[in-house]
């Protein structure tokens, strides 16, 4: 039977969330449908239908807040048409939280008044009573554990744990201070492993560990943790994960890391036990000192390149990629040489690069900037080439290697007609298409990579039963 707009088949109240920017927010929007669950709702087929949309922002970028007004607009004036329709028996609204929310929230309301519920990323556990107040016609105020499992994500089989929340470095280009908090706050150890034992016994076979930098892990805490160790740190946080978990064959990753904080305590880590990816992020933002100076980033070109050796000696299948950003002010044409240069010498197997956008309150926000928008996108052009050249050289050395693969579902623009194909990630996060079927989501397969491409391989299978 067709659902109606804001109902369905059991009567009751309906959500969609709507996520942009990183797995820090993805981690969050998982939690607030967690929260509406509990609370008696249930997801909705859209946003303009939903009873409650919530919309989850970033604020990184200028473009990531543009798609996000963008949205909200076009969200208001669908919902608007639905209004009043037959069959739909709440008022509902929109709440706006995440990142923009904390640095525009206020404006977001003045322009919006459809919004009813603006929340900062800065705190996230307010959600409940925050939703419960302002939507006491659509929400229970007694929350229920028993949150009906077939409403719970079953397309994923990988999760996200924050355990370090808020960035307490100064880069000066960066917002995420004020957006999620300028200090850290740890997630206690014993915390963490009751989250992942919940989501190893509710068969989650990835989990990556979050933080804007989850390398400060513990480093906001004196006494507290002494039960585990003094100074205990995100090297200790892991060590204790092998120890518990990896007899489970779930695979482990982190983001994000700053390259000032990645110890050598955390190489050894994770150099010692498969169960780690050894796909590391680490940003570089730029190859000229000077520009990293003003950036206060913390380390010069060289102490980024040492530690890449350091990692690669440990583990020399590490797969490394990086974020990059183009047009910081200051740089002329010598320091975007000096990044170049990096990138070719250190091979990154692949990187994110960004045109430099101003962030309000930020102290780059005040810098001359003399170099045209134009010279920029010439620059990121040119950084764009060289990086997907390397790339692909990068992936091209891989033909011929064994892989597993977490199969996660049917694969887009299979150009094999008559073949089923299948998409997963490897421990290291490559995308891998393989022949496959429905039987193989959610399982691990063996595969050889007999195709590369630029953002993904083709493997065949080698062994035919899936492991899972």
């Amino acid at each position: 039977m067709e659902s109606t707009p804001g109902q369905n088949d059991i009567g009751a109240p309906t959500y969609f969330i709507r996520t942009f920017g990183c797995q820090m927010n993805i981690a969050d929007s998982l939690e607030y449908a967690t929260v509406l669950e509990s609370l008696g709702c249930v997801p909705g087929d859209s946003e303009h239908s939903a009873d409650i949309l919530v919309i989850n922002t970033c604020s990184v970028r200028a473009k990531a807040e543009e798609k996000a007004i963008s949205y909200l607009g076009a969200a208001v004036k669908k919902r608007e048409e639905y209004r009043g329709r037959p069959g739909r028996p709440h008022s509902g609204g929109i709440a706006f939280v995440g990142c923009m929310a904390s640095v525009r929230g206020d404006e977001i309301e003045r322009r919006f008044p459809e919004v009813r519920l603006v929340l900062s990323a800065r705190e996230p556990d307010r959600f409940e009573d925050r939703i419960i107040s302002v939507f006491p016609e659509l929400v229970s105020a007694v929350r229920s554990d028993d949150v009906h499992p077939l409403l719970r994500p079953v397309d994923s089989f990988e999760r996200f744990v924050p355990v370090v929340r808020g960035c307490a470095n100064r880069c000066t280009y960066c917002i995420v201070p004020s957006a999620r908090g300028g200090t850290i706050r740890s997630k206690p150890p014993d915390d963490v492993f009751s989250e992942v034992e919940k989501l190893i016994g509710q068969g989650i076979q990835s989990i990556t560990f979050l933080g804007q930098n989850v390398c400060a892990y513990g480093k906001d805490v004196t006494n507290e943790w002494a039960e585990h160790k003094p100074g205990y740190d995100f090297a200790d946080l892991l060590a204790d994960i092998r120890d518990r978990y990896s007899s489970s064959g779930a695979w482990f990753k982190f983001l994000t890391s700053h390259p000032r904080d990645f110890s050598d305590e955390l190489i050894d880590v994770v150099a010692g036990d498969s169960s780690f990816s050894r796909g590391f992020h680490l940003p570089l933002q730029a190859g000229d000192d000077e520009i990293l100076r003003r950036m206060a980033r913390g380390y010069t070109s060289q102490q980024y390149i040492d530690l890449i050796h350091r990692i690669r000696s440990r583990i020399p299948e590490m797969r490394l990629t990086t974020d990059l950003i183009v047009g910081f002010p200051g740089e002329d044409e010598e320091a975007f040489g000096n990044t170049l240069a990096m990138v070719r010498d250190i091979g990154f197997d692949s990187a994110f690069t960004f045109l430099y956008s101003i962030r309000t309150g930020t102290p780059a926000e005040k810098w001359a900037d003399p170099v045209p928008r134009d010279e920029k996108k010439r620059r990121l052009q040119k950084l764009i080439e060289l990086q997907n050249e390397t790339t692909k050289k990068r992936a091209e050395s891989h033909i011929g290697e064994i892989r597993w693969v977490l199969v996660e579902g049917p694969a887009t623009g299979s150009s094999t007609p008559g073949n089923d194909f299948y998409a997963g990630r490897t421990r290291e996060g490559e995308v891998v298409r393989l022949p496959g079927g429905p039987e193989d989501m959610g399982t691990t397969v063996e595969v050889r990579l007999v195709e590369a491409h630029l953002r993904s391989f083709t493997a065949e299978r080698i062994c035919i039963e899936p492991r899972g």
